[in-house]
């Protein structure tokens, strides 16, 4: 039941990522199309620094929301996933006020190092605002599970805030209209949306119960969880977003706008890993059995997701940086540079999620301060030197630091990982992908058929389990089922021959 629940969650959030890389793809190439790689810059500028911001707001509570909101909703205690709630919002508007206040006081100093004016500084306010209000709800709603509606309401505001967004650039709003229209009002959008389908989750629970849980109780434990996931993920953000403000103030808005589509290129692949990882965090936490071979199924299927598609990218990142515009081309070394750290972002953010599930908190910081530490040394010393290419050496070197931390962290807490199947989905369509590339071929088709056949060649070595494909299949949403049983039933030998 646990394992189709998980399941189903993450269906729903993998065609919610699929939705968002598509329109987020669409977006950047009529961006890039309408405006210069200086406002996109400026941009990704004001985008670090509200997700630093927005981090340190939400004080850790998608964590500890996904932890105890999760096994609430798990264990049919409503009322008491209401409280959890409630007292989230309570701690998030003491976090967004303090964070503000925080960028208000230093506005001088933002201003004199980055050389924008206070008008882009309340930006980044309403920016971190937005950014941390649909955060913790949209982690409300994967932790209760229900995340059919993510699709819908992703879609919805990510089709209004293009829209948006682009119109007020054309109207001459420039990174002002870019930040509010893309960023701001999406985000209020989304907020909104989900919003309403909480309220609606909890009235339509016909039982209404006094909770088991005191006020004093949850805050004390939606703090504990938050805080300790807090400092890791804090130090994770800055991690990650440092790299584009020490870019920005080291060669300017041209190059960080550059690194900016290849990050968000490599980011939406990644994703993926994300979504799986999310919706198992508040399944974990509620088991009492078979947590590691739970996590290390999430790390097979996230692999068999996520490494065909970055991997057969790799040797064809010129051709996808130019489908964004021809200026972006230089970025395409830094893309195939961040695409190297799928395969340890892969095994990492698994033991990382099972450890925080188990409360092994000093192994999740371990792990965190092994990724990020080696990251925000390297950015200070290659950035400098090599500019955007040096800003992702430092991320994904960074990434391989937290994978050779994980691994010992796994080898403490006993968790098998099986390295056969994961370096065989790694390997195949570099390989490949390879081939493809020094042949010439093209580069819709190299990809096409570099996932093609990797996925072959993984069900003929047992990679991909015959037993995988009855278990997406049950949890597709209503009659797709029924299509794709259809489709597996004519080629039934076929696919027989494979596993035999």
């Amino acid at each position: 039941m646990i394992g189709n629940q998980v399941g189903k969650g993450a269906i729903y959030l993998f065609i919610q990522i699929i939705s968002s890389m598509i329109s987020g793809y669409i977006f950047l190439i009529l961006l890039a199309r309408i405006t210069t790689t200086d406002i996109i810059g400026t941009f990704s500028l004001l985008v670090a620094i509200s997700e630093i911001f927005a981090n340190i707001a939400v004080i850790g509570l998608p964590e500890s929301i996904q932890k105890f909101v999760g096994r609430s909703f798990l264990q049919h205690k409503h009322a008491d996933a209401k409280v959890f709630v409630i007292i989230s919002f309570i701690l998030l508007s003491v976090g967004i006020i303090a964070s503000c206040l925080v960028i208000l006081f230093f506005n001088d100093w933002i201003s004199n190092i980055f050389g924008i004016g206070f008008g882009l500084v309340i930006v980044v306010d309403l920016m971190v605002t937005s950014y941390a209000v649909y955060t913790v709800l949209y982690y409300i709603v994967v932790a209760s599970l229900k995340t059919k509606v993510l699709p819908i309401i992703i879609i919805i505001s990510s089709v209004a805030k293009v829209i948006l967004g682009l119109s007020l650039v054309l109207m001459g709003y420039g990174i002002l209209g870019l930040a509010l229209g893309y960023t701001f009002f999406g985000q209020i959008l989304s907020s909104i949306l989900l919003a309403i389908f909480i309220g609606k989750l909890f009235k339509s629970t016909k039982k209404v119960t006094k909770p088991e849980i005191t006020i004093r109780s949850a805050s004390k434990s939606l703090l504990v969880g938050g805080i300790v996931a807090w400092v890791p993920l804090l130090i994770t953000t800055v991690g990650i977003d440092l790299g584009t403000i020490v870019l920005y103030s080291t060669y300017g808005s041209h190059q960080s706008g550059v690194y900016f589509i290849a990050l968000a290129i490599a980011n939406a692949i990644n994703a993926i890993v994300h979504s799986i990882f999310t919706i198992s965090l508040p399944v974990l936490s509620s088991m009492h059995d078979g947590r590691k071979r739970f996590v290390w199924q999430a790390i097979r299927i996230s692999a068999i997701l996520a490494l065909p598609l970055s991997c057969s990218i790799i040797f064809y990142s010129n051709d996808i940086m130019h489908l964004i515009g021809s200026n972006y081309e230089k970025g395409s070394s830094s893309l195939q540079i961040l695409l190297l750290s799928s395969f340890p972002i892969i095994v990492l953010s698994g033991v990382e999620t099972l450890v925080f599930s188990f409360g092994q908190y000093r192994y999740t910081l371990t792990i965190s301060l092994a990724t990020s530490i080696p990251r925000t040394i390297l950015y200070i010393v290659l950035v400098p030197i090599f500019g955007i290419t040096g800003v992702a050496m430092s991320y994904t070197i960074g990434s391989v630091m937290g994978l050779i931390a994980s691994i010992i962290v796994a080898n403490r807490i006993r968790l098998s990982i099986f390295w056969k199947p994961l370096a065989l989905t790694l390997f195949l369509p570099l390989s490949l992908a390879f081939l493809f590339a020094a042949f010439d071929v093209n580069y819709i088709i190299g990809i096409v058929t570099t996932i093609t056949i990797t996925y072959l060649l993984l069900m003929k070595l047992h990679v991909i389990e015959k037993t995988d494909g009855s278990f997406f299949i049950e949890l597709m949403p209503n009659k797709t089922p029924k299509a794709f049983v259809t489709i597996s039933n004519k080629f039934g030998k076929i696919i027989d021959w494979f596993y035999r």
